[in-house]
């Protein structure tokens, strides 16, 4: 003959199930909102200029040369998912042979970068950046290039 079941068991179960159902919607809502972390990534090769930074540059642009894998095109790129660091979308891009030239605003990336270097309490500095985005199919891509930056007039 089965147990009866109070009510505070009854309760206790229905909070169970609805924690691991909330654990749940929580675990696959995270991979909807963070697909390349279980999505294949496709490594591409990007080098920066300038690749000495002065925070207090007047130039207009960032530039990032990126080169695909040899069984990939850069016109499949979807220039649109183009990102520095996760915050910076790129502004232009051209495809110069098999490269794809993307500019980034130079303003808003040193304003980023002297931040760094201002918290780091350093005046010179190497930093690793990050180029992240998408192919046209949906494969996701990043790469990265270490550039040096500088503030020569101190803090």
């Amino acid at each position: 003959m089965p147990r009866s079941l109070n009510v505070a068991d009854v309760n206790m179960r229905k909070s169970l199930l609805i924690l691991m159902c909330f654990s749940a919607v929580g675990l696959v809502g995270f991979q909807a909102l963070n697909p390349s972390a279980s999505a294949y990534t496709l490594e591409v090769t990007v080098d920066i200029t300038p690749s000495t930074l002065n925070v207090n540059m007047e130039g207009k642009w960032i530039t990032a040369r990126l080169g695909l894998p040899k069984d990939y095109n850069v016109r499949d790129i979807d220039t649109s998912t183009i990102l520095l660091e996760g915050l910076f979308r790129a502004e232009w891009s051209n495809v110069e042979g098999k490269a794809l030239m993307v500019k980034f605003d130079a303003h808003a990336i040193t304003d980023y970068l002297w931040g760094k270097l201002y918290h780091m309490g350093l005046e010179r500095t190497s930093i690793e950046l990050k180029v992240t985005g998408q192919l046209k199919d949906g494969t996701y891509f990043e790469g990265s290039d270490t550039i040096t930056i500088m503030n020569p007039f101190g803090f």
